[in-house]
């Protein structure tokens, strides 16, 4: 049987926390990290030249080959691992799935607005417009943490890791914005430190956040 391949670039990104739910859950996989070229080209042929021989149906990246399941999409493939090699972390309940569900739109959301000002030349100059462009989303987050151990309750699901790399991704580019919006983040991120194995995950040297040509975290 051949290991699933998590193919994404060499670099943090949407693949992040994928990467840290299969090291949580002891999955022996492939990580396909592609290369992305320097200034001035940004050269991405690595993965262009293979983007079409993958037979996916909506070849990008991320994406997740399992035998015969071809999956691209975080969210999707977030939602896979879940399912197949611990259940519980889809949700115990409708009630809970649904709310996994509602949270996806919002974390998406708030991942486009933290990192899209990143991604221009003038990143330094739009970082701190950014900081308070986050403030109420963070404050409605951290007001849906208050009594959990968790973001659905008081046991872990998928969407806990998309929500862990992304505040990570946040306080690193605005140092001390979480603790200003909500007390409850600090527990928050205890407490997922605190499953298997994302300790040690986190303590490896880290890549950069975004893709070489970024104007922020492309080192």
């Amino acid at each position: 049987m051949q290991r699933p391949v998590l193919g994404y670039w060499a670099f943090r990104g949407y693949a992040e926390p994928i990467r840290m739910l299969l090291r949580h859950l002891e999955v022996d996989f492939e990580d396909m990290m592609y290369q992305q070229g320097d200034a001035p080209d940004y050269d991405r042929s690595e993965w262009l030249n293979v983007k079409e021989t993958l037979g996916m149906e909506f070849p990008n990246l991320p994406y997740w080959i399992d035998e015969d399941i071809k999956l691209s999409e975080t969210f999707a493939i977030l939602e896979y691992v879940a399912a197949k090699y611990s259940p519980s972390y889809l949700g115990n309940n409708m009630m809970e799935e649904t709310h996994v569900v509602m949270m996806q739109g919002v974390l998406k959301d708030l991942k486009t607005a933290a990192t899209k000002p990143c991604l221009s030349s003038d990143a330094l100059s739009l970082i701190p417009l950014c900081r308070e462009s986050l403030k109420p989303t963070l404050i409605r987050i951290g007001s849906f943490l208050e009594g959990k151990r968790f973001l659905i309750g008081d046991h872990p699901t998928w969407i806990d890791f998309y929500l862990f790399e992304l505040l990570d991704q946040i306080e690193t580019m605005c140092p001390g914005i979480l603790a200003e919006n909500s007390q409850n983040f600090s527990s928050y991120k205890d407490n997922v430190r605190s499953l298997a194995h994302v300790e040690e995950f986190i303590a490896r040297p880290r890549m950069p956040f975004n893709y070489k040509k970024a104007g922020w975290g492309n080192k």
